[in-house]
């Protein structure tokens, strides 16, 4: 029998009791795309499938030499893994705009999650956000790119960038800024994004040996507690075609072609004006405007 459950998301939820290892992941047959959370429709079998791929690929990478917080898989849709706290920054209103407060991060806690999703990419496909940001050349200089990338282009090394985890939405930010929010020193930082590049290259030579291009895809780490003071990382959360953008013959085999299914719909527009009026507004709940101004919600 399950364990209760202590926090419900998107796609997968958490059982166990707080504090008390081991958590257990329970993978649903949900899917999340566009930071709306849980989409109407269910996918047969989901859950199942991205249990055993997140076991793989933590399996994987652990023989690699990273550290992770995967324990075993008990069941079909379940993995049991070491619990972190979760700190999730205070948010207010000022001057018109949502703010957000990591002031307990400066405490430098440790079996805590680092409030960062950690990007990595091996390429440029059609539509990427990574266009959005590189038209500025520092930006480019900071991900060690002399140019701006193209469409299409490919890289032999991968690009990594940050982005915000516990807000209302995914923020990118500089890579100071990084630093700042998650308390990392200079060590600290230059010792994640190293971690987060040489998992994604593992993976990347995974996926080569059977022919499927690895595109793109996000990390989230955990801090733990080393010797003398210092913190290290161990890679948490999940591995999957959830978190991956991978093609196979130019066919999508992760969440793009989920994503694909709701472009040029009105409530992708609603969604998209909805974030937009939210942050001029200084607001957090851009569903709220999405679903209740602007009449829009996923069918």
């Amino acid at each position: 029998m399950l364990p209760e459950i202590i926090y419900k998301g998107s796609v997968k939820d958490v059982r166990g009791k707080v504090g008390v290892s081991p958590y257990i992941f329970e993978y649903s047959d949900r899917y999340s795309i566009y930071d709306w959370g849980r989409m109407p429709d269910l996918l047969e079998h989901k859950g199942e499938s991205l249990a055993f791929l997140a076991w793989f690929f933590f399996d994987y990478l652990g023989k690699k030499g990273v550290r992770h917080h995967l324990l075993g898989r008990p069941e079909g849709r379940c993995l049991s893994v070491q619990p972190v706290d979760v700190f999730k920054p205070k948010d207010e209103t000022k001057n018109g705009k949502l703010v957000w407060d990591y002031a307990r991060y400066q405490s430098r806690p440790v079996n805590a999650l680092v409030p960062l999703e950690v990007i990595f990419r091996f390429g440029v496909p059609e539509g990427s956000s990574l266009l959005k940001r590189t038209a500025d050349p520092s930006y480019c200089k900071e991900i060690g790119r002399a140019a701006a990338p193209q469409t299409g282009d490919m890289f032999a090394h991968p690009v990594i960038e940050c982005s915000t985890k516990l807000e209302n939405k995914d923020r990118y930010i500089s890579r100071a800024q990084a630093a700042e929010i998650a308390g990392l020193n200079a060590a600290e930082l230059a010792n994640l994004l190293k971690l987060a590049a040489d998992a994604a290259t593992h993976l990347k030579d995974c996926f080569d040996g059977i022919g499927v291009t690895l595109w793109d895809g996000k990390f989230e780490f955990a801090f733990t507690e080393e010797k003398d003071g210092a913190r290290g990382f161990m890679l948490v959360d999940s591995i999957g075609p959830d978190e991956l953008r991978l093609t196979l013959d130019g066919m999508h085999l992760s969440k793009e072609m989920l994503r694909a299914q709701y472009k040029n719909t009105p409530w992708l527009a609603a969604l998209e004006k909805a974030k937009a009026l939210a942050d001029e507004r200084g607001e957090k709940d851009w569903k709220k405007i999405c679903t209740e101004e602007l009449g829009q919600s996923p069918a």
